[in-house]
């Protein structure tokens, strides 16, 4: 059998056969990657996870990346250090819940968010912890071993309900 004949083969019938096990190693992590899965699904394209930026910052310095998160809340942390200078007066910092642990401050992921991203201050006084986010944005920094974040876009994807808080 040629090899023309033996790639054929095997795209018709082992591809199949390793897609769904990767497909169900997915669902075999919880509830959890079942809604990233979901959440991966509704938004445009492939996301960075935010454990890879935070683990390996040095790879993305300068480089623009997307990625989703849900909201924890607003912070200074990333504002007004000099190696990574960004103002208070013109930005502010957001805060990312850990993916693996909801309740508590994912702090080594530094973003900062030009003021004039949000239209209004009902804008940004809306988003509540736990609201799942897209966002992108660039590497602008690596200081301190942690990756500093110019945020360019944030869209709500999901908004929490009122019962889940």
């Amino acid at each position: 059998m040629n090899r023309l004949a033996k790639f054929v083969l095997f795209v018709i019938f082992l591809m199949p056969v390793l897609s769904f096990a990767d497909l169900k190693s997915n669902f075999a992590y919880g509830i959890d990657s079942t809604k990233e899965l979901n959440l991966n699904l509704a938004c445009d394209g492939p996301y960075l996870k935010i454990k890879d930026i935070v683990a390996n910052p040095k790879a993305y310095k300068g480089k623009k990346v997307k990625f989703l998160g849900d909201f924890y809340s607003f912070s200074s942390l990333p504002l007004d250090y000099p190696p990574a200078m960004r103002e208070a007066k013109n930005y502010i910092g957001i805060v990312l819940a850990r993916p693996d642990h909801k309740q508590i401050p994912l702090v080594e992921l530094k973003l900062a968010v030009k003021l004039d991203i949000f239209k209004n201050a009902e804008d940004r006084l809306s988003l509540e912890q736990g609201d799942a986010l897209k966002l992108s944005g660039r590497v602008f920094e690596v200081a301190l071993g942690e990756p500093w974040l110019d945020i360019t876009s944030i869209e709500v994807v999901k908004k929490i309900a009122k019962k889940d808080r």
